[in-house]
């Protein structure tokens, strides 16, 4: 590119080829930083081909094109053909729902559906936690040295305050109905996460919105007490 070459010869239009890659860099990785390569590729394009007459660097923004193209179709179908079942979908939406669907369904399949029994117990206190779990549906009790703190139904997080970090927990938690849940094996989920630090990301957030939620019941249902 010419040393002296202005704005009004197009060199906004290069610029800006470089702007949007840049942005793209730093946008979350799916979709934006696709579509980012794609815009980027077709604005340097346009500067190589209509302003500077520079086939060779016309040829690298091509390429860039196509290798976005491609990642943005990939994404595209992967998307398109994740399916979920009724139950499936409660569950992405529930801690799941900041992430891509093929995302959410890749996580999904590190687990497995269970249906439980009344009086099965998920976790004992003082004992490491085995499993993340998410109730589907039926209820769940609650105790802290024998004693009764709490409940959780369906739509909550099991093992959510120590899935995670491996450390033994702090009560135990019975199923107190017939109870339709998906759970993950904690030691499986942190391997998963160490290798997916995107989806690390929104598991914590999600997890940690669903402390601070608990957190707020209990201290209302003592405050009522």
């Amino acid at each position: 590119m010419p040393l002296g070459l202005g704005i009004a010869e197009g060199a906004w239009l290069g610029h800006l080829a470089f702007l949007i890659l840049a942005v793209a860099l730093i946008a979350p990785p799916m979709p934006w930083m696709r579509v980012g390569l794609v815009l980027s590729s077709l604005a340097g394009l346009g500067f190589a081909l209509g302003f500077a007459n520079d086939l060779g660097l016309a040829f690298w923004f091509f390429v860039l094109l196509v290798i976005g193209a491609s990642m943005l179709f990939r994404y595209l179908m992967a998307e398109r053909n994740s399916r979920f079942s009724s139950e499936e979908e409660a569950l992405r939406t529930s801690f799941m729902h900041e992430m891509t669907r093929a995302s959410a369904r890749h996580l999904m399949d590190q687990g497995n559906w269970i249906t439980g029994r009344g009086g099965e117990v998920l976790i004992n206190e003082g004992e490491a936690i085995s499993h993340l779990f998410y109730l589907h549906d039926g209820t769940a009790d609650i105790t802290l040295h024998g004693q009764h703190v709490g409940t959780v139904s369906g739509g909550d997080l099991i093992g959510d305050a120590t899935a995670l970090s491996g450390e033994p927990a702090t009560g135990t938690v019975r199923l107190s109905t017939d109870s339709r849940f998906w759970c993950v094996s904690a030691p499986k989920l942190r391997q998963y996460l160490d290798l997916h630090p995107e989806a690390r990301t929104v598991i914590e957030r999600q997890i940690n919105h669903a402390l601070d939620r608990k957190l707020r019941a209990a201290n209302a249902a003592l405050a009522g007490s």
